[in-house]
């Protein structure tokens, strides 16, 4: 899972990366967002808590496999009930299995402003700063060492059903003769659709193609589909996530290729 605070589990996709800030206005906003006028709540703080049973991002596992805990806490300018909105907020994950893999821990910091287009519609700018404190485990070529990035992605939403995602990073790793570079702009983007089918229940789908993780910088796809299931203050999702094969043949098996991930969110 990933980024939170988002209404539904679409973090699992990196294209979704944005979806972290402006999907909590979202979810407190609903439609006032973009009815006009001056806002009518008060600055606010959320937050949220989450244990998934694979941290997978853009189609990889973070974790190689292992689950994760995870925590949100973010502060939101009038309750997303105005015309626009200003946010910021720190995510964090943990893996918990037995290996450094397993154990990969991730910290970002975000901040955006969100604008209603219409009723229906909003357009979100997101700057989000990714720092992994124990190494990063995805490049077997440079396991274990720390390689923190920048990235600014712009979303564009309809009726929290429909995203549009393109984001964009100055400094994505790169191998560079004998030592490995951060200095590759790359780009990522993606399309998220929730849709209810009753019950409580919605069917979520995405699909993407991220630069940004590969770093010989040509790229590989990747999608998922699933359900979830809302429960009072508690999101549960089950989604399947695939990457294309040129993404398994650059992260092995064990990170990329197809796998199931199950996740419960406990939002405040």
């Amino acid at each position: 899972m990933k980024r939170e605070p988002t209404r539904r589990s679409v973090s699992k996709v990196r294209a979704a990366a944005t979806f972290a800030a402006l999907a909590a206005i979202a979810a407190t906003a609903g439609p006032a967002l973009g009815a006009g006028g001056p806002a009518s709540a008060a600055n606010y703080f959320g937050g949220s808590v989450a244990l998934t049973s694979d941290y997978i991002y853009n189609g990889l596992s973070r974790t190689c496999g292992a689950p994760a805990a995870q925590g949100d806490i973010h502060f939101g300018t009038s309750g997303g009930k105005g015309p626009a909105e200003l946010y910021a907020g720190v995510w964090g994950s943990a893996g918990l299995g037995g290996d450094l893999c397993r154990r990969a821990r991730e910290i970002d910091a975000y901040a955006g402003v969100r604008v209603a287009l219409s009723a229906a519609q909003s357009f979100s700018l997101t700057y989000t700063h990714y720092a992994f404190p124990g190494g990063t485990y995805i490049y077997e070529r440079i396991e274990g060492r720390r390689f923190d990035y920048d990235e600014v992605g712009a979303t564009w939403a309809f009726e929290d059903r429909l995203f549009l995602t393109l984001a964009w990073t100055p400094n994505a790793i790169r191998y560079g003769g004998y030592d490995i570079e951060r200095d590759r702009s790359a780009l990522a983007f993606g399309a998220q659709v929730h849709q209810p089918i009753g019950g409580g229940f919605t069917f979520s789908a995405g699909a993407g193609y991220d630069e940004m993780s590969d770093p010989t910088g040509a790229g590989y796809a990747f999608w998922n589909a699933g359900f979830g299931h809302a429960v009072g203050t508690v999101q549960l999702d089950v989604s399947y996530f695939r990457t294309s094969p040129r993404g398994e043949h650059l992260f092995g098996p064990q990170i990329a290729g197809g796998r199931v991930a199950a996740s419960a969110v406990w939002r405040f």
